[in-house]
């Protein structure tokens, strides 16, 4: 993103911010609760059109194609919603098989095609055959966030946006999600960026971190002598 500004209201939540993430890098922001975190990842992602600047995936102008035309153009978005973004009355197959759908004909894929990759992902983040067909009401906040995963890997995306995805898990769903964090941190054809207020997760992947403030992106420093400070980027 290139000087993006964006408000709620009256209050500014993006102030002229600029963030660049390379090719293949993953990239993390933090910041306390109600700080436009998840605001900064939807418009890096197209979903939220920016006051003004602009944002570009594999240069690309995400806030002016829509989801679909981003996937025709090669980018293909993966993304992880704080709560889900679940289909309430779709089994969690449905859920995950649906963008599969909507993208078929790009992806050249068949119905059964489909169904076997909205499976594999589901079984790659280790649902039940009986969550599998279970309404989202109906799994607890960890399945629920492993479905989330696993509708965003069924993708194959070479962008992947992570909204608070190591919060409030059971010990299980926080090994799985860190494992697929640290897969997609690896990968050199994923860029990553992924929104958090936990500060402890940009240690844990070692990745450059940043910190969101009163709309401007502070970045992580951890000189050796003293105790970690912030230093601003934009």
């Amino acid at each position: 993103m290139r000087s993006v500004s964006f408000r709620h209201g009256e209050t500014i939540v993006l102030d002229n911010t600029s963030l660049h993430v390379p090719k293949g890098a993953m990239c993390v922001v933090t910041g306390a609760n109600a700080s436009g975190k998840s605001t900064l990842l939807y418009v890096s992602a197209g979903l939220v059109k920016p006051e003004s600047g602009d944002c570009t995936l594999g240069g690309h102008r995400a806030n002016l194609n829509r989801p679909s035309e981003l996937f025709r153009k090669g980018i293909r978005l993966g993304l992880v919603f704080q709560e889900g973004g679940m289909l309430s009355n779709m089994n969690a197959l449905a859920n995950v098989a649906l963008p599969l759908r909507y993208h078929a004909d790009v992806l050249g894929i068949s119905v059964r095609e489909i169904e076997q990759r909205a499976r594999a992902a589901l079984d790659r983040v280790g649902l039940t055959r009986s969550e599998m067909y279970s309404l989202p009401a109906h799994l607890s906040f960890g399945v629920r966030k492993r479905l989330a995963l696993a509708r965003a890997i069924a993708l194959n995306p070479n962008f992947f946006f992570f909204d608070d995805p190591d919060v409030g898990l059971d010990q299980d769903t926080a090994a799985i999600v860190q494992e697929i964090l640290c897969r997609y941190r690896d990968d050199p054809e994923v860029t990553c960026l992924v929104a958090t207020n936990r500060d402890i997760l940009v240690d844990r992947l070692g990745v450059p971190g940043y910190t969101l403030q009163n709309g401007r992106l502070y970045e992580r420093v951890r000189p050796r002598s003293v105790p970690p400070s912030s230093q601003r980027l934009a």
